[in-house]
């Protein structure tokens, strides 16, 4: 560990090992990404990686070994940060978001670990140290390549959507949306029903009163409130129960009165001859 960094080879070096630490912590949030994915394929890419990450660490071993320097890690802040934020943003999202929040924390570090080795590259190069910069190319262009398939994957499904299906149903949005869906759909049926019923009521009250008028008719005008009765039996169940009802009535009430005024009739004629 240095206590100050006094000539560029020692900054390298410090940079260095700082990678080291980078690639450790690296993989243990790796292994935590990978037991918070939901989707298969997710969990299959930080696998993937984290195999890769385990052969970076042993390239940067090597490269202290190159330059004839024991192994030496060195503080990496950024990578604790990015691990802390992934974590406090899984514990705050449902089951369902998991997979975005992974692979936005994988893909903060992949960024990160790339610009790391980028500059390390350039100062191997610039103090001479070729088969160094060689190995630490290869790391660059792994980090690269998954730095890709994570963006890839984050692209797909964010167009896709964001959340998965849990096992044997539907997401919690999904339900949410199917839930209100329904309740509006049985609004809507309630508000027809509504509407169909009222005029059924009314119908039906037509059908009472046009059955009443027919009964107060008198005998000349009997088969037209007849008629009209029936017009009322035509319109709805309800109407038509209370229509034919109302039409019994006023064809059995003109019957009678007819009757009543041809007997009627007959007496006066016998009267007056």
């Amino acid at each position: 560990m240095f206590g100050r960094l006094n000539s560029p080879e020692e900054v390298f070096s410090y940079d260095l090992g700082a990678a080291l630490t980078m690639e450790r912590d690296t993989l243990a949030m790796l292994g935590r990404l990978e037991e918070a994915a939901q989707r298969p394929e997710v969990k299959q890419l930080l696998r993937e990686h984290a195999a890769e990450t385990r052969v970076q660490i042993e390239v940067v071993e090597q490269c202290f070994a190159l330059l004839g320097q024991e192994v030496d890690d060195s503080p990496c802040p950024v990578t604790k940060a990015l691990a802390a934020e992934a974590e406090t943003k899984l514990k705050k999202a449902d089951d369902s978001l998991a997979d975005a929040v992974v692979l936005a924390g994988a893909l903060q570090t992949e960024h990160h670990e790339q610009a790391v080795y980028e500059n390390l590259v350039l100062h191997a190069r610039a103090r001479g140290a070729e088969q160094v910069a060689v190995l630490l190319e290869s790391s660059l262009a792994q980090e690269r390549g998954a730095g890709e398939r994570v963006k890839a994957l984050a692209e797909r499904i964010a167009r896709t959507g964001v959340a998965t299906t849990p096992e044997g149903g539907m997401s919690t949005g999904a339900k949410a949306g199917l839930a209100a869906g329904v309740a509006a759909a049985v609004g809507a049926a309630a508000a027809v029903a509504s509407k169909v019923g009222g005029h059924e009521e009314s119908t039906a009250a037509h059908g009472v009163r046009t059955g009443a008028t027919a009964t107060d008719l008198p005998s000349t005008t009997g088969a037209t409130g007849t008629t009209t009765g029936a017009t009322g039996t035509t319109t709805g169940t309800t109407g038509t129960t209370t229509g034919t009802t109302g039409t019994t009535a006023g064809a059995e009430e003109l019957n009678d009165d007819a009757l009543e005024e041809r007997i009627a009739e007959s007496e006066h004629r016998s009267t007056g001859s």
